[in-house]
């Protein structure tokens, strides 16, 4: 006699697990509906108005946003443009006879510290322009962000920069956290929720040039790298960035999650560290400017990189004083050097055979030779005349080694 369809067990277990899904899906579109009637966000305090989340970059600037800065008693407006970015408008589409610069960093690029035609970048775009030789005019374009790494950077250019068509990319690298800033799980808080940023990491002892993306709750990678994580997070990441209940349930998620840093807080100052976190961040670093370098020079660009003079890493070298002051508030920065990260970078960049200015020489030159103060007094970012010498310094440098056009 023939059985039922309905009757073989097959099918039963198939239609109530149907059911069972079903009555999931709808709990958490239930759930994610009520997540976002309630008021307020996960964090009650963050790091300011004027960014907002991006899933590919992390974060980036509001677009066409405008805000009242106060700068230690320097009270100016900043305007971002429709890209985000603390600088001017500019078209995809380059002119005739246009050599354009795309400098991409961190706040020190951004520079919301000062007026837009007082940043570095644009010091530098009047300087060569002044220098230019006829026809020739020079674009430089600002991509730079609060907290940026070098991750954010990469892919700042693959998705949007690169289609600016730049015929040189110039990436600006701070000793004092673009190590850290490079390793998983990075995060600002904006707007009352944590923005993640990509990463990049080191899969069976080589770089992977495929990004990475943090889901909270599930634990980072460095070293042991499995496909299945990384689609599984990428999904969870996206669906981080789009479900106010996964974004209410992070703080929960997090609290327990293990988070990559190093041994020590100075480790990268240390001469002889064997810190395996910062072993790690330096291949990662190198990877990610050697890859950027190539993926530039397949477009048609060059690339190179300023190292931005850490302020506290310049006191130490010209103020006896504060270098007494420091060390007695860290010990053990007696057998460290401020300015190792710098000769790290340096080195690891010559092997490479990308151009590299330190900024940190200049600087320190400056300073003994009587100039004025570069920093704000309590801000560690260049006041206006910081951002001038810096733009000048590097518009000399990139003429001398001829990574821009100049006249003879």
């Amino acid at each position: 006699m023939p059985t039922n369809r309905q009757d073989h067990p097959i099918v039963s277990i198939g239609s109530k697990s149907s059911l069972i899904l079903l009555g999931l899906v709808l709990a958490l579109l239930l759930a994610e509906f009520a997540a976002r009637q309630l008021p307020g966000r996960p964090y009650i305090e963050d790091n300011g108005t004027l960014w907002e989340c991006d899933r590919l970059v992390g974060w980036r600037g509001k677009r066409n946003d405008t805000a009242i800065v106060n700068t230690e008693g320097y009270i100016h407006k900043v305007r971002k443009n429709s890209a985000g970015m603390h600088d001017g408008e500019h078209s995809l589409e380059k002119g005739d006879n246009v050599f354009r610069i795309l400098v991409m960093g961190d706040s020190f690029v951004e520079a919301r510290q000062v007026e837009e035609a007082e940043t570095s970048h644009q010091v530098l775009e009047e300087f060569l322009n002044e220098t230019a030789p006829p026809p020739l005019r020079f674009e430089v374009i600002s991509a730079g962000s609060i907290a940026w790494g070098p991750a954010q950077e990469f892919m700042y250019f693959r998705t949007e920069g690169k289609y600016y068509k730049p015929d040189l990319i110039l990436g600006y690298w701070y000793p004092a956290n673009d190590l850290m800033d490079i390793l998983p799980d990075h995060r600002m808080t904006f707007d009352g929720t944590n923005c993640y940023a990509p990463y990049f990491t080191i899969c069976r002892d080589e770089f992977d040039p495929e990004p990475w993306f943090s889901a909270p709750g599930l634990s980072p990678t460095l070293g042991n790298c499995s496909p299945l994580k990384k689609g599984f997070a990428s999904m969870l990441n996206r669906v981080y960035f789009n479900s106010r209940l996964y974004q209410r349930l992070e703080p929960w998620l997090v609290k327990r999650q293990l988070r990559i840093k190093y041994t020590h807080n100075f480790s990268p100052w240390l001469e002889g560290s064997s810190d395996p976190t910062l072993a790690a961040a330096y291949r990662i670093t190198e990877g990610i400017y050697t890859h950027l370098a190539n993926e530039a020079n397949e477009a048609g660009a060059e690339f190179a990189l300023v190292i931005v003079p850490l302020k506290e890493a310049i006191y130490d070298e010209i103020d006896p004083a504060f270098q007494k002051e420091l060390e007695a508030k860290y010990p053990e920065l007696k057998n460290g050097n401020p300015q190792l990260p710098n000769q790290k970078l340096t080195e690891l960049m010559a092997a490479r055979n990308i151009a590299l200015l330190d900024l940190q020489p200049a600087f320190v030159d400056y300073l003994k030779g009587g100039g004025g103060v570069l920093y704000g007094h309590i801000d560690s970012h260049w006041n206006v005349p910081g951002n001038q010498l810096a733009g000048k310094l590097i518009a000399q440098w990139l003429i001398a080694k001829r990574l821009v056009p100049a006249d003879p």
